[in-house]
């Protein structure tokens, strides 16, 4: 059994720990956080013996076997650096850290320790997804033309916005570097790698000091196109649905589309549109949470390679800072230094 400690009680902390209960041959068995009432509340309620603000006391009594930073970024970098200076590996949220260059800080830290790092990216695990990216697989679709997703959670209107998040309004750079990150690495996982992209950016509500709406077109290196149309002013009839919107995908053999609730539906060419039926697995976003830490755990276990390792992730989030560049220049921009160095190393 793997004995981890989580740090951070926010918002997500929560969704999480949840996920924790049921991950397969893992439990937390600390918890630091720097308000005590909610660090104790969560405790509680999710069972955890141990908790208190000193996470180093923490690590020091329980001796855990990984460490679980869900903490806002600028935090990341301290308390990887105490987790890789004692061996112990990480899961980290995203983004990795405030800036690019301290994010490849602290990948490069851990990395140079030998501790495993893996970036909490869990859209991809999105249960709707996973199933996409089978079917893919198959060739049903055949050659890819494109793909669109319109991403709509409608919790960015009024005076105060993102309620469950309210901090949210007062970042500088917001909507693609927070959110959009979870699109473009997606992308990555279902249609391979982005060669360049183009972006423009908006700030609808006032009241918010970074981007609420973007569109970015993408080209990937297969050749098929893809658009990332995002808003989180405009009015919805269901705030934050299940997959925050809706996706088209584009085949030689035919079209996919995926609905706000999950639901897949499939149109081949010369027939009428049938919905694929497929089992979803319980629990947040079709079971996405619980999907990634089982992933961090089985990888700790068995061996392999993250998915979303401190190097994979690095890439979706120089191509985050990319779409801003293009959004300033108003010009496509494309090769992305990091995957430069990277074939470098591999010749």
């Amino acid at each position: 059994m793997y004995r981890g400690i989580t740090i951070g009680t926010g918002h997500f902390a929560g969704i999480q720990l949840e996920a924790w209960s049921q991950v397969q041959g893992a439990e937390i068995v600390g918890l630091a956080g720097r308000n005590a009432v909610t660090t104790g509340a969560l405790a509680e309620q999710f069972g955890i013996k141990r908790h208190g603000q000193d996470v180093i006391a923490l690590i020091e009594e329980l001796q855990p076997h990984f460490i679980d930073i869900c903490t806002p970024p600028d935090s990341h970098l301290h308390y990887a650096q105490i987790a890789a200076d004692r061996g112990i590996p990480v899961l980290c949220q995203k983004p990795v850290a405030p800036t690019q260059e301290e994010s490849k800080r602290l990948v490069k830290y851990c990395k140079e320790r030998g501790v495993p790092i893996m970036i909490n990216e869990n859209w991809r695990w999105q249960g709707w997804y996973r199933e996409v990216k089978r079917i893919l697989e198959s060739g049903l679709l055949g050659k890819l033309f494109h793909v669109y997703f319109a991403m709509r959670p409608g919790d960015g209107y009024g005076p105060q916005p993102y309620p469950l998040q309210p901090y949210f309004k007062d970042m500088e750079r917001f909507l693609l570097f927070e959110t959009g990150v979870h699109w473009i690495d997606t992308y990555r996982m279902l249609f391979g790698e982005i060669s360049s992209v183009f972006c423009d950016v908006r700030t609808w509500n006032p009241v918010c000091k970074g981007e609420d709406a973007a569109i970015v077109y993408f080209s990937f290196q297969s050749g098929m196109t893809g658009l990332y149309d995002a808003n989180r002013v405009v009015y919805m009839e269901e705030v934050r649905s299940p997959a925050y919107g809706w996706m088209t995908l584009e085949g030689e053999n035919g079209k996919l589309r995926l609905a706000q609730d999950g639901s897949i539906y499939v149109t081949l060419r010369g027939g009428q549109e049938f919905k694929h039926h497929y089992e979803l697995p319980p629990g947040w976003k079709g079971g996405c949470a619980v999907a990634t830490q089982q992933h961090f755990i089985d990888v700790l276990d068995q061996g392999g390679v993250f998915e979303t390792d401190g190097d994979d992730y690095l890439i979706s989030q120089e191509i985050v800072y990319a779409c801003y560049e293009s959004a300033q220049l108003k010009k496509m921009v494309g090769k992305w230094s990091i995957i430069e160095e990277a074939i470098e190393k591999a010749e």
